[in-house]
């Protein structure tokens, strides 16, 4: 067995496994959101009604996915604290997903295709967080942005199949199968090759808790959701506050623009439904392309000045467009902003987890990341959407703009989160074998 020392080379093949784990939460969720509201609206008639039913798997997840990031934490078995969940969680979550793409609108009642859908975004919740800790638990501080690209251009590989997969297919129910199905393959490839019992941060934790006789169960040793959260607002340096709602603020500007923009093509642009996500889609483009390249440059530069300069990217490049409200002109800066979309999102999770104290925290941090975020997915297209409301749909780049301003300020105000600020609590890697 090898020794574990901060000097282990980055494994490519290992952050593509754990990266499985966010492929099955993307394609699900791409599909769901782009062919589950068509579905609602022909039982409602609603736009106002779909909105508020799409936004359930947002709320669910602020409730649950930190209390299973802790959960998790304080998991220990013979498979590890995470994976569990995910045999638990990937393959009822397929077969929910199966029974929602099987309701025909126009021959099953509403209350069939709700209840499907809140256990189906229930059961998402019970383990997509635990995904997200094993980049935390394998990667290594100093490999983690590089991992985290990695994982997201998996996840962004699955969000393109789904857009392309029922018109691939001819079948919006035979899509929905095909992504079940994909969902439990990726469970066997990842029950296959991440051994998570073989992590340095499990191993770590087992070797930290025998030296200190500490038994595993016991409830004072538990570290829990409300103590995190009273020991971030509670800390001198207020540096996870401020990244928080640095998170917070940039994502409610993507989650309004993303949800908004077909809207705006077509009203301002003129282009027609199909033609709207293609712009969207170069954005996505560029972050697949850039997503890697960013994660080294973050290692080499640093974390906070990477996203800075994604922010600075972002801002720019939306500003032009509004500038300059042509198809060609918005379609470039898309694809621009999507560079700097890369700088900022395969940094934030991993800053994020950088700052908790201890590895047994990880999964609590992440919690608390995923609660921010899904907090702006439900704020993002009510604020935003309010904006071009009031100053017109031709202001809806601006108008998201502003929050990325707003997450730049934030950001000069974050003082840690680099590789450097390690874990102090446990051991250090090198005093164990695996």
């Amino acid at each position: 067995m090898a020794e574990i020392t901060t000097e282990e080379k980055f494994k490519v093949s290992l952050a593509f496994f754990i990266g499985c784990g966010l492929f099955t939460t993307q394609i699900a969720w791409s599909m769901y959101n782009t062919q589950v509201n068509q579905m609602l609206f022909i039982y409602l008639g609603s736009f106002a009604l779909v909105g508020v039913l799409m936004a359930m798997d947002n709320i669910i997840g602020i409730i649950i996915q930190p209390v299973m990031g802790n959960v998790s934490d304080n998991t220990r078995t013979k498979l590890g604290r995470r994976i569990p969940y995910l045999i638990v969680g990937i393959p009822i979550s397929a077969v929910l997903f199966a029974l929602i793409g099987g309701i025909n609108p126009n021959t099953d009642p509403l209350w069939l295709l709700i209840l499907w859908l809140v256990l189906f975004v229930t059961t998402m919740a019970f383990y997509r967080s635990q995904t997200l800790s094993l980049l935390g638990d394998f990667i290594q501080p100093v490999h983690r942005s590089k991992g985290n690209a990695i994982v997201n251009i998996m996840g962004g590989i699955g969000t393109g199949i789904a857009f392309i997969l029922p018109a691939l297919l001819g079948s919006v129910q035979l899509a929905f199968l095909t992504v079940s199905i994909m969902m439990v393959i990726s469970l066997i490839v990842i029950l296959l090759t991440v051994k998570e019992k073989n992590s340095f941060s499990y191993q770590r934790i087992l070797s930290y808790e025998s030296l200190e006789r500490q038994k595993v169960k016991q409830a004072d040793d538990k570290l829990g959701l409300i103590e995190s959260f009273k020991e971030i607002w509670k800390e001198d340096d207020k540096s996870t506050f401020f990244m928080l709602f640095a998170i917070l603020a940039l994502f409610i500007g993507y989650a309004g623009l993303e949800a908004l923009f077909t809207v705006y093509a077509k009203e301002v642009l003129g282009l027609s439904e199909l033609q709207a996500p293609l712009i969207l889609g170069l954005l996505l483009l560029a972050f697949l392309i850039i997503a890697f390249p960013a994660g080294i440059l973050a290692t080499k530069v640093g974390r906070r000045l990477t996203i800075k300069v994604g922010l600075v990217i972002v801002i720019a490049s939306l500003t032009i467009g509004y500038l300059i409200q042509t198809v060609l002109v918005i379609s470039i800066m898309f694809f621009i902003a999507g560079i700097g979309w890369a700088f900022i999102n395969i940094n934030t999770l991993v800053i994020i987890m950088q700052m908790a104290k201890t590895e047994k925290q990880i999964g609590t941090y992440t919690g608390v990341y995923l609660t921010f975020s899904y907090l702006a997915q439900i704020l993002g297209p009510v604020l935003v959407g309010m904006l071009a409301d009031l100053l017109g749909y031709n202001t809806l780049l601006i108008d998201s703009t502003l929050f990325f301003v707003l997450a730049l300020v934030f950001m000069f105000f974050v003082k840690k989160g680099e590789v450097d600020s390690s874990f102090q609590e446990a051991p250090s890697s090198s005093d164990i074998s695996v």
